[in-house]
């Protein structure tokens, strides 16, 4: 039997304030903040690398994707105006259509099995455990681990994303821990990571929305 795809609806557009994703635009994907938004088009702040603002092309479409209470959506979008070479200022993009909502909670919390060491508490010189991912979000990850974690265990946690994403070290706290009664790591810890700082955050987002993207390829192929 041929596999659904996913369901579709109509969403939101991002608000004030609200951290987007550009996709298809050279370099991407990038993340940015919305400045103001409006019917169909929003102000978007320049995406920066370095520290510096990274400089778009206009009048290219691309995908805007943001999340709805965790829930992924996109739009096809283009930008419309930007600052001038060598200038610094905001970009307008104009959406191209209605808004998607992705009916799918694994578009945010995406599969994925990575490489995690954690020590417990704040103590630099706690033993490292290691740990391997069941999938990440830009706001915890779900372990599996050969021993329990009580639930409000504070942990530092390192998650080895690989590729241009790197290492990503934050504080975190276990959320909930349930035994699967299955293989060498029977426990699975749900950890939801402290505020991130923005560049963390950023590098976490890229690799959280293009982890989504590869995984709607591949059920784009099976359809």
């Amino acid at each position: 039997m041929t596999p659904a795809a996913p369901t579709l609806a109509t969403a939101p557009l991002p608000g004030r304030g609200e951290r987007v994703v550009l996709d298809g635009l050279p370099g991407g994907p990038w993340t940015t903040v919305v400045e103001r938004e409006g019917q169909d088009v929003l102000e978007l702040a320049p995406p920066r690398l370095g520290g510096q603002p990274v400089p778009l092309p206009l009048h290219r479409a691309f995908t805007l994707a943001w999340t709805v209470r965790e829930v992924p959506c996109e739009a096809d979008a283009q930008l419309v105006s930007g600052p001038r070479p060598g200038e610094e200022g905001r970009y307008q993009a104009r959406t191209l259509g209605p808004a998607r909502r992705m009916q799918r909670r694994g578009a945010v919390r995406v599969p994925v099995n990575l490489i995690v060491h954690y020590r417990l508490g704040d103590d630099v010189d706690a033993s490292v455990i290691g740990a391997v991912t069941e999938n990440l979000s830009a706001g915890g990850t779900l372990l599996r681990l050969a021993s329990p974690i009580e639930a409000g265990t504070r942990l530092q946690v390192t998650v080895h994303c690989g590729g241009q994403a790197g290492d990503l070290t934050v504080a975190a706290i276990a959320i909930r821990c349930d035994r699967l009664e299955a293989g060498d790591r029977p426990w699975r810890i749900a950890l939801a990571f402290d505020e991130l700082a923005p560049a963390e955050e950023d590098r976490l987002v890229r690799f959280v929305f293009e982890r989504q993207r590869e995984l709607r390829r591949r059920d784009a192929e099976l359809v």
